[in-house]
């Protein structure tokens, strides 16, 4: 897992970007009640991650979730290994997207 973006908060218990060795993208956020399939965060963590990976804009569809967040869709992420090395409060959620997709 190496980080691509974040928030710049303390810990690293804060919305996130991460690529796996599998080629996909894994999205730390807030959980979604009833939707372990989706997180929402800042949308400012899109645009960090689209500048770091040097693509103008975040290449997966997301919906406004309100106040410049945006809600992201994927597999919710349940690999021990990856929930350890991140160790996300309970208040968060992570979920995986294939690389190859594009909003």
């Amino acid at each position: 897992m190496r980080r691509i973006a974040d928030m710049g908060c303390e810990g690293g218990n804060c919305p996130n970007t991460y690529a796996t060795d599998r080629g996909t993208i894994v999205v730390q956020g807030d959980a979604v009640r009833g939707d372990t399939d989706a997180v929402v965060v800042p949308n400012e963590l899109l645009r960090r991650h689209a500048h770091a990976t040097g693509q103008p804009d975040w290449p997966w569809t997301v919906s406004p979730a309100g106040d410049d967040r945006v809600l992201v869709r994927g597999r919710q992420v349940t690999d021990p290994i990856v929930l350890n090395t991140i160790k996300a409060p309970s208040h968060e959620n992570l979920v995986e997207l294939d690389q190859e997709a594009v909003a």
